[in-house]
């Protein structure tokens, strides 16, 4: 759709008028949250999944066969998928209010005033004010600039700072590093590069989740076996016995046994769950996996402001060179915090210290970049002033006097220097002038969060460890690490000493603090601590921590960073408060430890109705189960049981034991199941049994094996799981009792029950054997 260009003045902006006419012409900023599925996709992922289609397929044989009663599954599976949606669409509600308001706000210039607004209230031609740290969300034109300074690395993947001038086009998903802009916007949502290239250019890796990926391979397995294995089973009984109804019903219960259709909804639930927990923790989950992620990290990474400092800053003093006055610096700070015109921390408490008395008249200024780590103002009567880091500012031949800046590094506090020069800057290179002199040192102090110390004891009892990535001075950076008890803060290393070729992998295993970091640096020692086998996790909530936010295995950006940090982590805390940092940890552990251990309660059922079913094809017997009788199994042993288990406070790190649970659990379990069927049928066989006595035995053996497993994965089990599991199984025996002829059972206390007596008090000795042999074999487990 076309649009008629409105050219408005880029101090007025639109007018009311103006933006409600391109309201109704939809030429607003409507874009999709991407955070969460749609309500149409969630219904019909849960609906139209592989495993619904078999289980609609298997009931329709079940009723043709004249068996309605066998497809009591279908409804167990309808109950399943109607619960999932409920609960996506529950926390996708609670996530998507989370996303608006993390997505923040942007200002535009309308009638001729500064006002903020939503982002997807941007209309065609607005008027927006750009400032460091804003990341763009629709594409523009520069109208009027003052040291417009941006990265497009969420773009191109390199984060050279591009100078912009008025004419200039800015992309969305780009963001400013220096210097602040009002650009004319020229294409919004889908049409803008960032819309059209969404996939690359804003979406980050995709987090490494060893338990999802296992899961989804082993749906993916079953998906392909189930049909084929059960086609062959029916074929074979059909052929054997030449009764349609029964060999219906067997591979039916063997095909809906291999289906861990529970796992994968306990396995959806619970990380939609946690998602909706952390949410209430004040933490916006933006990708799911990420809460696998989050719960297996080792090393967690911190920018200094933000985290152990809560970003403000307190003024201490300025200390003169000699042959300098106090007068001279704070007119000078003044007169330059006016002039450059930076809205960072430093420069915030700067201007209000040190108001500017209007007088001195500016020819060109340089805006402060995490890059140069300076800010400068060239005047016309007082020469230039450049205003950084002590080692960036005289990066060659440092004066004498520079070295008095070691005391107050020392004690943890900031220092910059005012240098002057009667040589003018070079605004367009953006490059140091010469001659520059001391002039005096400017000291600031950081305010530590109050709660950091609780905060850092907790990640380092749990084994997290901590490292301290800053772009401020490493010294400093150490004495602030230090008072807020992180482990090793004296191994620290100034970062800008360090050559650019560095193998930085020893580096940053053996250091604790990093100073003077640049944001290609931040990236590159999360990248080597990744190679060094650790799964690391980075929080920030500045422009100079996009990169490192993206290369880590898991992102966290403060909800009161910048909007290119938000758009660029996992996770948003949607409080400036760090320690809810605890809680998030906590959670995503919580949430994979329950997954990892009730795993196994559904991965036996689908193991020995597996082996069964291959073992019946040679078997010239009717299988073991009918659908129905496998109902009772599946929900005292594995379906009521593992919900309550996976809402558990397990919070110890995860060790990443799925195939070792499996083999130490699951496989022995299964195992000894179908060597009692076996052995029942021999008996069977010998004694001349009813199907139904043998059915009967197989569905008390194989609830028994069921009960065992279930006590050994609930450990340690405390008075909750004693009542649980005692509850579960008194009502399984009275389902056994109360319901055997509409199950097809034999009643348990019939004479030919009397048989099996013996293999009920051998079942749990042959399962503790089997396990025995069976982690010997394994010792990977």
């Amino acid at each position: 759709m076309s649009f008629k260009h409105i050219d408005a003045d880029w101090r007025q902006g639109l007018t009311t008028k103006q933006v409600q006419e391109r309201l109704d012409q939809g030429a607003y900023n409507h874009t999709n949250n991407k955070s969460t599925s749609s309500v149409g996709k969630i219904i019909f992922k849960n609906l139209v999944s592989p495993f619904n289609i078999i289980n609609l397929i298997l009931a329709t044989a079940v009723f043709l066969v004249g068996s309605p009663r066998n497809a009591l599954f279908l409804g167990v599976a309808i109950v399943n998928t109607l619960m999932g949606i409920f609960q996506e669409l529950r926390a996708k509600s609670t996530l998507d209010k989370l996303s608006i308001l993390a997505k923040g706000e942007v200002t535009a210039i309308r009638d001729s005033k500064q006002i903020s607004i939503p982002q997807k209230d941007i209309v065609i031609d607005d008027i927006l004010l750009l400032s460091t740290g804003n990341q763009m969300v629709v594409d523009a034109k520069v109208v009027h600039a003052e040291s417009l300074e941006i990265d497009e690395s969420l773009l191109t993947g390199e984060s050279n700072s591009i100078p912009k001038k008025p004419g200039d086009t800015v992309l969305s998903g780009s963001f400013v590093i220096a210097g602040h802009a009002w650009v004319r916007v020229t294409a919004i949502a889908a049409t803008s590069y960032a819309g059209k290239l969404s996939a690359e250019a804003k979406q980050m890796k995709k987090p490494t989740a060893p338990l999802m990926n296992t899961l989804n391979r082993i749906i993916k397995i079953l998906t392909f076996v189930i049909i084929p294995l059960g086609g062959i089973l029916f074929w074979r009984q059909f052929i054997g016995s030449d009764d349609l109804h029964r060999s219906v019903l067997g591979a039916t219960a063997a095909m809906v046994g291999m289906i861990p259709e529970g796992l994968v909804l306990l396995t959806g639930i619970t990380l939609t769950v946690g998602a909706l927990k952390l949410a209430r923790k004040k933490a916006l989950v933006q990708s799911l996996p990420s809460i696998e992620t989050l719960a297996r990290v080792d090393t967690l990474c911190l920018d200094k402001t933000g985290t152990i400092t809560d970003g403000t800053l307190v003024f201490e003093k300025i200390s003169p060179s000699p042959g300098h006055t106090d007068a001279e610096i704070s007119a000078a700070l003044g007169e330059m915090m006016l002039a450059i015109g930076d809205k960072n921390g430093t420069a915030e408490i700067l201007s209000k210290e040190f108001p500017s008395s209007r007088k001195w008249t500016a020819d060109s200024t340089i805006p402060f970049s995490s890059q140069r780590k300076w800010s400068a103002a060239s005047f016309k009567k007082a020469g230039s002033y450049v205003l950084g880091a002590p080692n960036f500012v005289f990066p060659d031949k440092p004066p004498k006097e520079l070295s008095k800046s070691e005391e107050y590094l020392t004690r943890g506090q900031r220092v910059l220097v005012l240098a002057h020069t009667k040589e003018p800057l070079n605004s367009e290179s953006k490059t140091l002038p010469r001659g520059l002199k001391l002039v005096g040192f400017v000291i600031l102090s950081d305010h530590i969060r109050p709660e950091a110390t609780k905060t850092f004891r907790y990640f380092k009892k749990e084994g997290v460890e901590l490292k301290v990535i800053s772009g401020d001075d490493a010294r400093a950076v150490s004495v602030i690490a230090e008072r807020v008890g992180i482990a090793n803060a004296k191994q620290y290393v100034d970062m800008s000493n360090i050559p650019e070729d560095t193998d930085l992998q020893e580096l940053a295993t053996t250091h604790t603090v990093f100073g003077r970091v640049s944001p290609e640096q931040k990236k590159s020692l999360i990248a080597a601590l990744k190679a060094a086998k650790h799964t690391v996790c980075m929080t920030g909530d500045g422009v100079n921590d996009v990169l490192a936010l993206k290369e880590a295995d898991c992102g966290v950006a403060m909800i009161n960073g910048s909007d290119a940090a938000r758009a660029s982590a996992d996770f948003v805390l949607m409080t400036s408060d760090f320690s809810a940092m605890i809680g998030v940890l906590k959670e995503g552990r919580r949430v994979i430890n329950n997954i990892e251990n009730v795993a196994s309660l559904y991965l036996v059922k689908t193991i020995y109705s597996a082996l069964l079913a291959i073992l019946y094809i040679f078997i010239p017997h009717p299988y073991p189960f009918s659908p129905l009788q496998m109902t009772p199994i599946n929900m005292f042993t594995v379906g009521i049981p593992s919900f309550f288990l996976a809402l558990r406070p397990l919070y110890d790190k995860p060790k990443g034991r799925f195939l070792a649970n499996v083999i130490e659990n699951s496989a022995p379990a299964a195992v000894t199941i179908v060597l009692d069927i076996l052995i029942i049928r021999a008996i069977g066989t010998i004694f001349n049994l009813s199907q139904s006595d043998i059915s009967t035995m197989n569905v008390i053996l194989t609830a028994t094996i069921g009960f065992i497993l279930l006590i050994k994965v609930a450990r340690p089990i405390g008075w909750p799981e004693k009542a649980m599991i005692t509850m579960l199984s008194i009502a399984f025996i009275g389902v056994l009792i109360g319901f055997d002829g509409f199950l097809g059972y034999t009643h348990i206390f019939s004479s030919n029950m009397l048989c099996y007596v013996p293999l009920m008090f051998a079942s749990p000795l042959l399962f503790t054997a089997v396990s025995k042999r069976l982690t010997k074999i394994g010792k990977f487990g």
